[in-house]
């Protein structure tokens, strides 16, 4: 059993990990399931089947069907919900301390029994194609799916997390079990709770509800290889420019993770930030501009974007590419530090006041360290971020890079 700041963890018999943080005087408990298999972590003709299981899993039970199961989750007070994302997919819900073990039991049989009926198959493949059609009409979104499927190339992580359509049409209940099982079977699984919990019960629980023969260790994947250059595309539904810029970022477990944080704030990540203060302040060209980091498990995405009216496309993409060379020829100021810091502190001592972020967090140490890292140390490490490192991260990710413009279509 491992103890940092008040968490406990432990590893059962049959290979789920429990994690919980007791947080004395709530009423309630922040509850999830994280099993370590996103988009990913696919093969090519099971494109999208990530995303179609957990719509599945909400369909019914071997003992109750979707109805059911609906009425159980508003019973508890609709909070019960999943997500899939590149590399997890997530269960959660945030319910009264009295209710954590039925909401443990609804989690699991949500996860562990589904019936695949034929009929809701058919269904949700329909579905799922409505969202991905309404995620193509986001422009924003569109146009970063298509910058992912640039720098990564043929790698899963290009892959829109929605799927291939062709691979959804022809997923048979058959191929969508196996699927599932091997899921089950080979992706680690964590639970974690934050709140008014007790560890054994919840350890209990692990023990009961996961039986079947599992031994969670993933097939290795290599990291993909980031693909730099320009592109430029017109598309009908746009009616601005919308700007992207993508470079090479760190892993979660980078041990200058941090200064890539740390950089991220003072590029793009606020109000204070160079490109907010330049493009909206100070020349007015885009509304909507920020930095983005994306860390994963062995490598890492950076992404500015920038939206702005068509005739000023040019000089955005100009402001940007000033903003780049400022920081990567004379680096970050003291009074960026500072400020970046001192927010990006305040952010993590808020963050613990919050039950689901604090077992979001917890969830994502151990899936991507494999240990459990108490505040203190984080905001020690944080402190201890200085210039040079940050002005070494920018060198490093930015020397490369991929942009990409979407004009709105010629009228």
């Amino acid at each position: 059993m491992t103890y940092a700041t008040g968490s406990l963890r432990t590893t059962l018999d049959n290979g789920v990990t429990v994690i919980s943080e007791r947080l004395p005087g709530r009423r309630s408990v922040a509850l999830s399931l994280t099993v370590g298999n996103g988009s990913r972590d696919q093969a090519v003709d099971e494109n999208g089947f990530a995303h179609l299981l957990e719509h599945m899993l909400f369909k019914g039970s071997t003992e109750r069907d979707g109805d059911a199961l609906n009425a159980a989750m508003e019973s508890l007070g609709g909070t019960i919900n999943a997500f899939t994302d590149r590399e997890s997919t997530v269960f959660h819900g945030t319910v009264l301390a009295e209710d954590a073990a039925e909401a443990f039991t609804l989690l699991t049989e949500l996860l562990t029994k589904p019936r695949f009926d034929h009929a809701d198959l058919r269904l949700e493949k329909r579905v799922v194609a409505q969202e991905a059609a309404m995620a193509a009409e986001d422009v924003e979104d569109w146009v970063q799916e298509r910058a992912l499927a640039e720098i990564w190339g043929a790698h899963p992580l290009a892959w829109p997390v929605l799927g291939n359509a062709q691979c959804i049409r022809s997923a048979s209940r058959k191929r969508l079990q196996a699927y599932h099982q091997r899921v089950l079977a080979e992706s680690p699984l964590i639970v974690t709770a934050v709140g008014e919990v007790e560890h054994a019960a919840l350890c209990a629980w692990g023990a009961a509800a996961f039986r079947g023969p599992r031994h969670g260790t993933r097939a290795t994947m290599s990291a993909p290889q980031f693909h730099g250059g320009q592109k430029r595309l017109r598309r009908a539904q746009a009616q601005q420019a919308h700007l992207i810029w993508m470079a090479p970022a760190c892993s979660v477990a980078a041990e200058d993770y941090l200064a890539y944080v740390v950089a991220n704030a003072i590029l793009g990540g606020g109000t204070a930030s160079y490109l907010f203060r330049e493009l909206r302040e100070k020349r007015g060209l885009a509304y909507q501009v920020f930095s983005h980091l994306d860390p994963l498990r062995d490598c890492g995405e950076w992404t500015l974007y920038a939206a702005t009216p068509g005739a000023q496309q040019a000089q955005a993409a100009e402001a940007v590419a000033e903003v780049l060379a400022t920081l990567l020829e004379h680096g970050p100021r003291p009074e960026d530090m500072a400020w970046a810091k001192r927010s990006l502190r305040i952010q993590l001592l808020l963050g613990q006041e919050d039950a689901e972020i604090r077992m979001s967090r917890l969830t994502r140490q151990w899936l991507y360290l494999g240990r459990l890292i108490p505040v203190e140390e984080s905001l020690q490490t944080l402190a201890a971020v200085d210039a040079d490192a940050v002005w070494r991260v920018l060198r490093k990710a930015w020397t490369e890079r991929f942009e990409l413009m979407c004009l709105p279509t010629r009228r």
